[in-house]
């Protein structure tokens, strides 16, 4: 970092801070507060978990839309627009009384998130940090920490109010202010690389690519396509994971609590996992990392499908939170480094979208559990296919440096 180092570390604080409220007041803590929704409205678990999987497709469907409103109208006007909607989803959740607007609250909320989450946050850090690495990985371990955050969050604000709705309110405007505060506070006037890739550093033990890459040409590589397979993949055995291991476990004798735990332990692991990463990312190629976390994931998944006793089941949560935060952290930044910052917006959106696929995974292992009154099939598959995605990593090599022709990209407006 040779720019502005004080806004560069104002702006990671502004973004994970974000990152973490949005985290923890949507997925994880949702899961915990459905429970009391449900017992005052009345609803079925499907018609539940239907807004539940609504949350998730909008967040995958609208990742795209991140980089087009940036290019635009600026980080800062795309912040404002996504705090807004969040806020808006969560008065309508402390508001409801019909499923409908359930329905339509979580998916509005998914389209703020995206706005907030991930694709911006990277944007920035890449233009205000000259090796990113660490600043990646502190940034997503501080998203994965709302995750831990979030269900405990909402139990003290219910033990407070002795009220669900009042959760949300609180939500709403926390995070109203913490958007605003982020666009105001982040630094959108430094960019270190400008139309430029990294500076030439492929003597060195992390290949960084020397050439300006265009959109339209980094996605007809193999690479991208392997990169966004990865993210699809790690993606689609976390949430299957996060969605079935209790009923599997509990499957196997173990009990809810202990189930529970695990999936706690698993989270801690999988945030720290993304900071590990941050740190040796300068050192480490960025691809063995890769490697290790999706053979982490394989043998996480597997120890789950034939978990019985403690040792196995710690090594599930190991497996898997080591394979699916280091795998985050991987994804994104191999694509920085393959590709340059210059098209690192856009192809992290795409990725992001092409991974929308993932939420196929839990709807999967319901229907092997009916078909076969068991989820270890589906598990079993989902193993193996992780393992493929291994073995194509590993036979992975850098781009080819020849700049190809595409698209230019259009310029970022002044916020």
């Amino acid at each position: 970092m040779t720019v502005a180092p004080l806004s560069a570390w104002i702006t990671l604080a502004a973004v994970s801070a974000v990152f973490f409220f949005t985290t923890a007041t949507t997925f994880t803590s949702l899961g915990v507060v459905l429970p009391a929704m449900i017992a005052e409205l009345g609803w079925g678990w499907a018609e539940a978990g239907l807004g539940f999987s609504l949350l998730g497709v909008f967040c995958g469907i609208t990742s795209y839309v991140p980089a087009w409103l940036i290019r635009r109208v600026g980080v800062r006007v795309t912040f404002v627009i996504g705090a807004a909607l969040m806020a808006a989803s969560f008065l309508c959740l402390a508001r409801l009384h019909g499923v409908m607007l359930y329905y339509f609250a979580l998916s509005v909320c998914g389209f703020g998130f995206t706005l907030l989450g991930a694709v911006p946050g990277t944007y920035l850090l890449t233009r205000v940090f000259e090796r990113p690495s660490f600043a990646f990985g502190l940034y997503f371990t501080i998203g994965g920490l709302g995750g831990v955050a979030g269900p405990l969050f909402y139990l003290w604000i219910h033990d407070v109010t002795g009220d669900w709705r009042a959760y949300w309110l609180v939500a709403a405007a926390g995070g109203a202010v913490l958007g605003v505060l982020g666009a105001l506070l982040v630094d959108v006037k430094t960019n270190l690389h400008g139309e430029r890739n990294l500076a030439p550093t492929k003597a060195g033990p992390v290949f960084r690519s020397t050439r300006v890459w265009t959109v339209s040409a980094a996605l007809r590589t193999p690479q991208f396509i392997i990169i966004a397979i990865a993210h699809t993949g790690f993606l689609l055995c976390g949430i299957t994971v996060n969605t079935i291991s209790v009923a599997h476990l509990g499957q196997h004798g173990v009990s809810a609590t202990v189930a529970g735990s695990l999936l706690s332990l698993e989270a801690l692991i999988n945030a720290f996992a993304r900071i590990g990463g941050g740190i040796v990312g300068d050192f480490v190629e960025p691809k063995k990392l890769l490697a290790l976390s999706l053979t982490a994931l394989v043998v996480g998944v597997l120890a789950l499908a034939y978990a019985r006793d403690i040792p196995t089941m710690v090594v599930y949560a190991a497996g898997v939170g080591v394979g699916y935060g280091l795998t985050f952290y991987a994804v994104s930044i191999l694509l920085l480094n393959y590709f340059g910052p210059r098209v690192q917006l856009e192809l992290f959106s795409i990725s992001n979208l092409i991974s929308t696929l993932a939420s196929i995974g839990p709807v999967s292992a319901g229907w092997s559990r009916d078909a076969t009154g068991s989820f270890s099939i589906a598990l079993l598959v989902m193993a193996a296919g992780a393992a493929a995605i291994l073995v194509a990593v590993l036979l992975m090599r850098p781009p080819a440096e020849e700049e190809l022709e595409g698209a230019a990209l259009p310029a970022v407006p002044a916020d």
